[in-house]
């Protein structure tokens, strides 16, 4: 089925505690995401960009509002489908990694294909490509703390593109590297959407908003202006500033 929004938000909310100690961590959110986009979710701390990418991701659900990937939302679905759309179909790049420290390179890019049918020829092949796609392939055997931070988080998008997922949620990639490093990564995720993958970023960083077609503008858990973006120099030129 080809969807033309593979995210569609109506009015999103999400409140946490109950009477005076209520507080919206989102209020009315409204927005769609093209197959293939290449969106920005930007705003600075507590304005509700994590929260709002724990939805989008299904890792949480909306006090109230409509949300739907791929035209269905949550309650259309079983708790195993909702688990495999995790799994299968979205690749989640966090700010501090999450790589297993005691596990190789190749052994944390493939654990997202554990619970896939492949045989293990074809994952060790899925993995292969994908660390060869951020230029990790000669670190296979290494461990997470024989790396840089910045090869750490390549590492990570190797195993958020190993299951060759419809959408890509970077939660602050770039926050805790330096620039150069920063840098690296977002040239990455810019190719990779080059190639026709759907990614959804979220940072509080101008400069990284800035590679993305569109940015959307959060504060207080309400959008505040949204923008296109037409500085596709990035590779070229170094970081947008």
């Amino acid at each position: 089925m080809n969807f033309n929004f593979i995210i569609e938000a109506q009015n999103l909310k999400k409140i946490y505690g109950q009477g005076e100690a209520k507080t919206f961590a989102l209020n009315g959110v409204s927005f769609k995401v093209k197959q293939g986009e290449f969106l920005s979710i930007m705003g600075p701390s507590g304005c509700g960009k994590s929260t709002l990418m724990h939805i989008i991701g299904f890792l949480d659900y909306p006090t109230s509002g409509t949300y739907k990937f791929e035209g269905k939302s949550p309650n259309e679905l079983t708790d195993s489908e909702i688990s495999e759309i995790r799994n299968k179909k979205i690749g989640f790049i966090f700010q501090f990694f999450n790589l297993l420290p005691r596990t190789t390179v190749l052994e944390n890019v493939k654990l997202p294909l554990v619970y896939t049918k492949l045989s293990n020829k074809e994952k060790q092949k899925r993995a292969l490509q994908a660390l060869e796609a951020v230029g990790m392939s000669h670190r296979l055997k290494f461990y997470p703390n024989q790396l840089s931070g910045g090869e750490q988080q390549r590492v990570a998008i190797a195993r958020a593109i190993v299951n060759q997922p419809k959408v890509i949620l970077a939660d602050e990639p770039t926050g805790n590297l330096d620039s150069k490093s920063g840098q690296k990564v977002m040239e990455i995720l810019q190719k990779l959407n080059e190639q026709g993958q759907t990614i959804i970023l979220v940072t509080h960083e101008k400069y990284t908003s800035e590679m993305a077609e569109r940015i959307i503008y959060l504060k207080d858990g309400e959008i505040i202006g949204e923008e296109g973006v037409h500085q596709r120099k990035f590779a070229k030129d170094g970081l947008v500033k």
